[in-house]
């Protein structure tokens, strides 16, 4: 079914607005090193909430890079948790979480990414080994939310084509 927006719901009678929904999205990029034209290209996106009022869904737009980044969290995790942070090493670490909270808010939705910034302490330009460990543990609480609602959609989605396939039976 494609609806107004040009995405295609995978989930049957959807509308991809529920969570637990999810859809295929054309977005214009390159497949290969052509430097001349823009091909269109599907990925998938992952509803994980409801939209206050009339805005849009709080939606995962790019489910590969949220999983990376989470497995990315988590090994900077273990390393500010196993070793005491010299102080030459703050500064590296901070440009790092800076790169995965931008890296984060491409992957969701505006009111996601937004609802990120109002969670997250604003960067501190001279932050303490103990305040980047509050922001890590923040980011991996955070961020491994979202991937467990994104595996139970997948989940439900899975549940629901499995469903209707046996509904049809064999043609």
């Amino acid at each position: 079914m494609l609806a107004k927006s040009g995405q295609t719901s995978l989930v049957a009678g959807g509308r991809g607005r529920k969570p637990g929904d999810m859809e295929t999205v054309e977005v214009t990029g390159r497949r290969s090193a052509d430097v001349g034209d823009a091909a269109p290209l599907r990925r998938f996106v992952v509803i994980v909430g409801e939209p206050a009022g009339v805005g849009s869904a709080l939606r995962i737009e790019e489910p590969d890079r949220l999983l990376r980044i989470w497995s990315l969290l988590q090994a900077t995790s273990e390393q500010l948790d196993s070793a005491t942070l010299p102080p030459e090493g703050i500064p590296g670490l901070q440009r790092q979480l800076q790169t995965i909270r931008g890296e984060l808010e491409r992957a969701l939705s505006p009111p996601l990414a937004a609802e990120l910034r109002r969670i997250l302490p604003s960067p501190d330009p001279t932050p303490s080994a103990g305040a980047l460990r509050i922001e890590c543990a923040a980011l991996v609480s955070w961020t491994a939310s979202l991937v467990v609602q994104m595996l139970t959609a997948f989940a439900a989605a899975h549940e629901r084509l499995q469903h209707v396939s046996t509904n049809r039976g064999p043609r």
